[in-house]
């Protein structure tokens, strides 16, 4: 049982770091004692962003101006964040053997992914409310395949038709339940796409009403970030700072006990 439960965590935390903006629940960093003493200023985020630090890497610390080390990234690495403070420091997280580590890290350092946010900005005037277009659905797809953005690299998720889902009649909607389709967006090869937030949980994705188990769509040129190159990450000079105090106070106490067991073995004499 202790097995199965740890397996279980282990499968969460990856679901968490992989596919983060399908929760449901707000993450919440596990002993950042920044962010819970400032859980008030910080805004939920919850985007993807690129490491793109000045210096070719980006170093994540323990509060925004700290002086702790967290960890450090080369440039391209993705990151996921999921607060900012002030709109200048942006909290991320990892996980290394089951173990989560957030990090703060100056937002000037990162650079936007494009998303399903960042395609709904640009093509807000394209973009209409769902009217009843997948409704007449008669096809026989096995499976749905939701991409982050109409024409995006690579499928987000893919849900399967059979089973007791019921994947197709929510997304055609029946007598008893609306469709899960908010919002429609025809793209310039004249396929319909319909963009779903919430299905079994957060999707905020699009799939093809003309074929919902498409693979081979053109790809869509959007605007992309451009990339300090990466370099091997060099520790911060005040990242060394915690090392020298524990130096220093292993110097003075060997110093102190030198000197009383000296002075002891002395008056012992």
């Amino acid at each position: 049982m202790k097995h199965l439960f740890s397996s279980f965590l282990t499968l969460v935390m990856l679901l968490a770091l992989s596919a983060p903006a399908y929760a449901d629940v707000m993450w919440e960093p596990n002993g950042n004692y920044f962010y819970d003493t400032h859980r008030d200023q910080c805004e939920y985020e919850n985007r993807g962003y690129y490491a793109n630090g000045r210096e070719g890497f980006i170093t994540l610390w323990d509060a925004p101006n700290g002086g702790t080390v967290r960890a450090q990234f080369q440039n391209g690495e993705q990151m996921w964040v999921y607060y900012i403070y002030r709109d200048r420091w942006a909290l991320t997280a990892y996980w290394t053997d089951g173990e989560e580590t957030s990090g703060w890290v100056p937002l000037a350092d990162l650079s936007l992914v494009y998303d399903f946010i960042s395609f709904e900005e640009e093509y807000a005037d394209q973009i209409r409310p769902y009217n009843g277009e997948f409704a007449d659905y008669a096809g026989d797809a096995a499976e749905v395949n939701f991409y982050s953005y109409p024409g995006s690299k690579g499928i987000s998720m893919t849900w399967e038709t059979g089973g007791s889902w019921h994947v197709l009649d929510n997304l055609t909607g029946t007598a008893e339940n609306d469709s899960y389709i908010s919002q429609i967006f025809v793209d310039e090869n004249g396929l319909t796409w319909g963009y779903v937030s919430y299905m079994y949980g957060r999707l905020n994705a699009w799939f093809c009403l003309d074929e919902p188990d498409g693979t081979d769509f053109p790809v869509r040129e959007v605007s992309t970030a451009e990339l300090i190159p990466a370099r091997t990450p060099v520790l911060p000079v005040k990242g060394y700072t915690p090392y020298i105090l524990v130096a220093a106070v292993a110097a003075v106490t060997g110093g102190l006990l030198f000197f009383f067991y000296g002075k002891r073995r002395k008056t012992t004499k």
